[in-house]
């Protein structure tokens, strides 16, 4: 009896029981068994013990209702606790086995634990955002839909590093030598290096101002009220400098209605004139105007006008208009020799188009005063915009010192002009000759002066409010 009561209730054999299952016993089998197997035990007095009573089982989920123990009783199995783990000072029992779930239970109802979830893609964080989308996102007109626009090439040129470092300095290496006075014989003799003088780093200034971009084809006029002070010498000398120190295409055009000799003190070297270049209806490329035009030894090119003996009639403004819309395609600057009137219709069509002006005046009181109605003029017929890009040449055209105050004269035409556009012209040997003028053979100071008139026009090159 006692086997197969160890055997029903004590059995841990893993065989016999899973891991994980419960072994549930039916009440009225354990009883029968006990009966059947009940038998009278000897005792020490000779007396029978009497039978044994069922020991109490644990009640299956189909019983309703089970007698509770009684107090001498020990129930055979101990109910399975709560507690996930062992209580906080209880030992561990060998023989109890770990609390399970409730609900059905074993090998056929055993849980499906869920996967894992997938871990979460990480992504890195976005970019902070560049200096130009915020400009874009504070400006509304720069959204469509939401959406930020598509930013110009010309806005975002701004915003590129590689321009920034146009603006940082850097330090040649390399000293460049004088080409004049005592530092350049220093060099020579020593091959001591002190650098350029003051007056050359001036002068490489001037240049840099010169070389700057003129858009589309700019215009200058070169006017005077009256004859005989100097305006082709000086529409000569001008684009001269201009045409040595930047390189490109200028082209000077005899506009004086009276018969100019501006191919003469340039060095004539074609006999055509404007007429023949209006009367040519197959102009196409740079070497067709090339064909009509002379050039001198600065490269400057010079349209003649025609001879006034067999002139048929006066340059006009028409003239003007179809030659300028002509050359305009092929060269930077275009330099305009102009008569003496400014109600003549060839003065007239130059005043229409150019972006900059000369007044020419004589150091005298009468060439200055000539020079003071010009401007005067300008103001009162609508030309207030074409005066503030003017300069005013104070010519000497006769040797000695005038009989008037030059310095005075500067100062009262710099109130109507703006400082440094104002250019005192001395006399020139190679000038008053009156014969082909050539850049080098001028003196230091002309050529200086000429240079500093060149760089004060150059400085209107870039300025918006241009015609």
């Amino acid at each position: 009896m006692s086997a197969d009561y160890d055997r029903l209730f004590h059995s841990s054999d893993p065989a016999e029981a899973g891991d994980d299952e419960t072994t549930t016993v039916d009440p009225k089998a354990v009883q029968a068994a006990l009966a059947a197997s009940a038998t009278p035990m000897p005792t020490g007095t000779g007396r029978t013990a009497p039978p044994a009573e069922p020991m109490p089982v644990t009640p299956t989920a189909t019983q309703s209702s089970t007698p509770p123990p009684r107090a001498s009783e020990v129930t055979s199995q101990i109910p399975p606790t709560r507690a996930a783990g062992p209580q906080h000072g209880a030992q561990p029992n060998g023989m109890m086995r770990s609390p399970q779930s409730q609900g059905q239970q074993g090998a056929r109802y055993e849980q499906q634990f869920a996967a894992p979830p997938a871990q979460q893609q990480r992504h890195a964080p976005p970019p902070a955002p560049s200096q130009h989308f915020l400009d874009q996102t504070d400006n509304p007109g720069a959204w469509t839909g939401g959406q930020p626009a598509v930013a110009s090439a010309a806005s975002m040129g701004n915003h590129r590093a590689i321009d920034a470092l146009s603006h940082v300095g850097v330090r040649s290496a390399v000293k460049m030598p004088s080409q004049k006075g005592w530092r350049r014989f220093l060099f020579l003799l020593t091959r001591i290096n002190v650098g350029l003088s003051p007056d050359e780093l001036y002068e490489l200034d001037l240049f840099a101002r010169i070389r700057r971009n003129a858009r589309d084809s700019y215009q200058i006029g070169v006017f005077g009220l009256k004859g005989g002070v100097g305006k082709t010498a000086t529409t000569v000398a001008l684009g001269s400098a201009l045409s040595k120190i930047r390189g490109d295409r200028i082209l000077a055009v005899d506009a004086d209605p009276d018969g100019g000799n501006l191919a003469d003190r340039a060095g004539r070297q074609s006999a055509a004139t404007i007429a023949d270049l209006l009367s040519d209806k197959e102009l196409a490329r740079y070497n067709d105007i090339r064909a009509y035009t002379s050039m001198n030894t600065s490269n400057l090119e010079v349209l003649s006008s025609d001879e006034y003996s067999g002139a048929r009639r006066e340059f006009n403004e028409e003239d003007w208009s179809a030659a300028v819309g002509i050359v305009s395609r092929y060269y930077n600057l275009v330099l305009a020799d102009c008569g003496a009137g400014l109600f003549q219709s060839g003065s007239r069509g130059v005043l229409s188009t150019v972006s900059g002006l000369v007044i020419v005046a004589s150091a005298s009181i009468d060439g200055a005063r000539q020079a003071a109605v010009t401007m005067d003029w300008l103001r009162q017929n609508g030309y207030q915009d074409l005066l503030g890009r003017s300069c005013v040449v104070i010519n000497h055209v006769v040797p000695g010192k005038p009989n008037i105050d030059v310095d005075d004269l500067v100062q009262q035409f710099e109130r109507h002009v703006a400082p440094g556009r104002v250019i005192v012209l001395p006399w020139d040997k190679h000038i008053a000759a009156g014969t082909e003028i050539q850049l080098e053979l001028l003196s230091d100071t002309f050529r200086r002066r000429i240079v500093e008139l060149a760089a004060a026009l150059s400085d209107d090159f870039d300025r918006l409010e241009r015609r």
